[in-house]
């Protein structure tokens, strides 16, 4: 029984491409050696920021014997054909055989060095596998998701030496990039992993997760808070080191008075900080300032410069949105409508303002189908986008519509204005929640119906897979919307397009 250890080490891979890349890596060497190797095996893989392996063990390096058959030209066929068939295959006269009205040659393999055919395989899988984006290395015509550095490759313990573009496979790896970056030389796959552990490296991805979780709820003892769940977001922090560290720290007394939207997005999105909350009296959870932070490093000072280093950049950031917050609150969101008329919606419909006012028009439409009073979301309707001129926008995008909500409460707004204003956009996704409530319902469908209707008026339509103003989001939002509401709508009386009433219509076996 044969074991074959195969290890990429390059620059850094994207925590979003490692579990894919993993997979695919597994899944084409599995296959290949399935095809032309006997005997049962296993295959075990593992992904970490700079490495990329697999682990075969059981196989036996006995080539299957496969045969194959050939058709050649017909018998009556000119002498020229036949010739160049036998070219073209490699073949002799004599090893051709006639069947009826044709030539046929079967021939058998099996006879090629066992070795050989794994480095074939090895260097086949490297040129055929496909990132999502890659990039080439240099002055070297090797495209890979980041420059390859090493290629460790053993076979029964032995270097299985080949050349992939200008590197050499060896039986050499690294360790840790800070901690331990020596070369290691390797002799079998349990050498492999006892090694890289001492070389502070965690292959394993669950195991570097379920580290840090385990690291987080032990600081947090104390503190009487909890970790607030966020599985993507750990799944993405531990993509991104190979040794995590995880150390707290504290957000100042004056940043959390910021929307809890502001906060996230800053700590989460920009820092990929793992954030905590607490029970307040009344028994709703509120956000804690306690946040954790996940190193790559064991820092001989215990993490003291490094926690003071990552505060002194989140308190930069949260005071450039405090900032922002502030003076925006100095005007009223209802004194920005006028702003937004120098806001572009499409360069073939025209401004911000026009759409809303075709959305306040489309809410009218709805509100009479459904016998409900329009006041409250006509009213929200032309504050909608009105967020879109804050300084807080500019600065997040993605809190249009949040920070709408908070400076429409902040200018007097009734709550379920505000309301409208903030799910307007909603649902973004398969996942995302609808709009809260039957009013932000239905401005959160008056907006979408909308742009559909304005989109298909100037034949801006998705073909084939290009959709780039995701207006089949748009049509599946609208229709769980419809559907989730119990909404019955003559979408033809309140002014919809009938080739958008026809895409709708298309979309609906979506949800």
């Amino acid at each position: 029984m044969s074991e074959l250890l195969l290890e990429i080490f390059s620059g850094e891979i994207p925590a979003r491409m490692q579990k894919n890349a993993e997979e695919k890596l597994r899944e084409m060497l599995r296959q290949a050696i399935a095809d032309a190797f006997t005997g049962e095996f296993t295959c075990k893989s593992w992904v970490t920021p700079q490495r990329l392996g697999v682990a075969i063990d059981g196989f036996k390096l006995e080539l299957k014997q496969k045969t194959q058959e050939l058709r050649g030209p017909r018998v009556e066929a000119l002498a020229e054909a036949l010739a160049g068939f036998l070219k073209k295959n490699n073949l002799q006269a004599d090893q051709l055989e006639k069947r009826g009205d044709y030539y046929f040659a079967v021939l058998t393999k099996g006879d090629e060095d066992p070795a050989n055919i794994l480095k074939d395989i090895i260097i086949s899988t490297l040129k055929n596998f496909v990132w999502p984006k890659s990039m080439i290395d240099g002055d070297h015509d090797l495209r890979w998701v980041r420059p390859i550095k090493s290629i460790l490759c053993l076979l029964d313990g032995k270097a299985l030496e080949f050349n992939y573009h200008h590197i050499k496979s060896s039986n050499i790896t690294y360790g840790h990039r800070f901690m331990a970056p020596a070369p290691i030389e390797i002799s079998s796959y349990s050498d492999y992993l006892e090694k890289l552990e001492k070389a502070c490296v965690v292959l394993d991805h669950e195991a570097r997760k379920n580290s840090i979780l385990h690291q987080a709820h032990k600081i947090l003892a104390a503190k009487k808070v909890e970790l607030i769940a966020d599985k993507e977001l750990l799944d993405e922090i531990a993509g991104l080191v190979e040794y995590p560290k995880v150390f707290i720290s504290q957000i100042k007394p004056e940043f959390m008075q910021l929307p809890r939207e502001v906060l996230i997005i800053t700590l989460k999105h920009h820092q990929r900080y793992l954030m905590t909350d607490t029970q307040t009296k009344d028994g709703v959870k509120a956000l804690s300032p306690y946040y954790l932070l996940v190193a790559n490093i064991d820092p001989v000072d215990g993490g003291e410069a490094l926690v003071e280093g990552n505060n002194k950049v989140l308190s930069a950031r949260l005071a450039d949105a405090k900032f922002f917050y502030e003076l925006d609150l100095k005007s009223k969101l209802a004194d920005r409508i006028e702003n937004i008329k120098s806001l572009t919606f499409h360069a073939n419909i025209g401004s911000m303002h026009a759409k809303q006012s075709s959305v306040s028009a489309l809410v009218a439409a709805i509100c009479f189908e459904l016998d409900l009073d329009p006041s409250i979301i006509e009213r929200a309707a032309m504050l909608a986008k009105c967020d879109l001129t804050t300084n807080m926008v500019k600065e997040f995008p993605e809190l249009q519509g949040i920070m709408g909500y908070y400076y429409a409460i902040a200018s007097g707004e009734s709550k379920e204005a505000a309301t409208c204003i903030r799910d307007h956009y909603k649902p973004q996704g398969p996942n995302d929640r609808l709009p809260e409530g039957a009013m932000a319902s239905i401005l959160a469908l008056a907006d979408k119906l909308d742009t559909l209707n304005q989109m298909f008026a100037i034949n801006i339509k998705p073909t084939g897979s290009k959709d780039p103003f995701a207006l089949r989001r748009a049509a599946i939002g609208a229709l769980r919307i419809i559907a989730e509401n119990h909404f019955d709508l003559d979408l033809s009386a309140i002014g919809i397009r009938e080739d958008v009433i026809s895409f709708l219509k298309e979309r609906s076996s979506n949800i």
